[in-house]
């Protein structure tokens, strides 16, 4: 098991015994985790292949929660969309809340609660595109 969990272990040089223990009972983990795995689906991965889909899928939960903050800047939340697919339903609804036009210069400086159902940006009165359902159908 040793040579098994050498090639991709996640042990750090500790001083700390009980750092050291739970180092090691991540490693026996992961490789328990990867031949369960291996032996429910009789899928074949690699060692390390199978740690990043399991580092992506534990993460996952924790990106969406991170989605939903207001707070968020932009730049970080469009960066967290490449990683995670997220339903409408999880994304906050930014109703009462008043930001600034994404389209408008700075100077104008005005004040919207509409956003776009699509990206979330917040749009004024007069960059919004008011469209029928027929038309947006095509």
């Amino acid at each position: 098991m040793d040579w098994m969990t050498e090639n991709y272990s996640v042990a750090r040089h500790s001083a700390r015994w009980p750092l050291t223990v739970f180092y090691s009972l991540l490693n026996i983990g992961g490789l328990n985790s990867m031949i369960v795995y291996q032996e429910n689906t009789q899928v074949k991965k690699t060692r390390l292949e199978f740690l990043k889909s399991l580092g992506r899928q534990l993460m996952e939960d924790q990106l969406k929660y991170r989605m939903t903050i207001s707070s968020l800047p932009r730049p970080l939340k469009t960066r967290l969309q490449n990683y995670v697919t997220i339903e409408r339903e999880v994304l906050p609804q930014k109703l009462r809340s008043s930001n600034r036009c994404a389209f408008c210069e700075r100077a104008k400086d005005k004040k919207t609660t509409k956003v776009c159902t699509n990206c979330i940006k917040p749009i004024c009165r007069d960059h919004l595109i008011e469209i029928c359902p027929d038309c947006f159908t095509l």
